[in-house]
């Protein structure tokens, strides 16, 4: 766990979760946005940044596991899920596969559009939004994706491209927000809506200006336009209890 931060009464807690190769480290600035009203959690999934690494990477619903069993052993009250990138993928299996768990989630640039399910496309698309993203950045990416080491990199981009995250958030029941950065070509606008519409109860909203790692180039924006639809998410029963 990367940190946490004081909480507010009533308020729902909110768990960051990283995407691909990266850690809880590049949500900080988010989650110091966030702390004004939430108790926030920055987590570094097994395998990435500080956490000890299993002996195979992990797959996307197996992760989703790890989120589910973080919240219960925190005993957070029906937190907020809230993942960037693969990340949102992870978060879309922890919702769906446990259901009552979480009071809502939000998917930030999420990934992988069918339209770059493949390495070369999506290789593509993050060289070119590499060159939009500020230096500060990129080298905190280009940092964890050395610590992750390329052979489970790559092991880990075949579970995120066989994963098929427009299927399984239909099977999301709690409410869910869907951003993206207006400059991110990663996520990109058809496909981040095409997400929100394939969702039982999901709404979609776009950061101006903003890349692929909108959450650390513009965490007080980000932190801004979500800030309604985290008010509207309440703590439920306690997680892990009966549902």
């Amino acid at each position: 766990m990367r940190g946490t931060f004081a909480p507010t009464p009533g308020a729902a807690p909110v768990l960051l979760v990283h995407g691909l190769g990266m850690s809880g480290e590049y949500f900080l600035r988010l989650a110091a946005a966030l702390a004004a009203t939430h108790d926030v959690y920055a987590l570094d999934l097994p395998g990435y940044g500080t956490a000890p690494r299993p002996a195979r990477p992990l797959d996307v619903p197996e992760l989703g596991g790890v989120v589910a069993a973080t919240v219960r052993a925190l005993g957070l009250e029906a937190p907020v899920v809230a993942g960037h990138s693969m990340g949102c993928q992870v978060v879309v299996d922890t919702v769906k596969d446990h259901p009552g768990l979480c009071s809502g989630y939000v998917l930030v640039g999420p990934t992988v559009d069918p339209g770059a399910r493949g390495p070369l496309g999506l290789g593509w698309r993050l060289l070119r939004d590499t060159l939009r993203e500020p230096p500060r950045t990129n080298a905190l990416v280009v940092r964890d994706y050395l610590r992750m080491g390329p052979l489970r990199y790559l092991r880990t981009v075949r579970h995120m491209l066989h994963d098929r995250i427009e299927e399984d958030i239909r099977g999301c029941a709690s409410p869910g927000l869907v951003v993206r950065g207006a400059h991110d070509l990663i996520a990109r606008q058809d496909w981040a809506l095409r997400l929100a519409r394939a969702a039982p109860d999901a709404r979609f909203l776009e950061i101006p200006g903003a890349p692929h790692n909108v959450q650390h180039t513009h965490p007080e924006e980000l932190a801004a336009a979500c800030a309604p639809f985290l008010a509207a998410c309440r703590p439920g029963p306690r997680a892990g209890g009966p549902r």
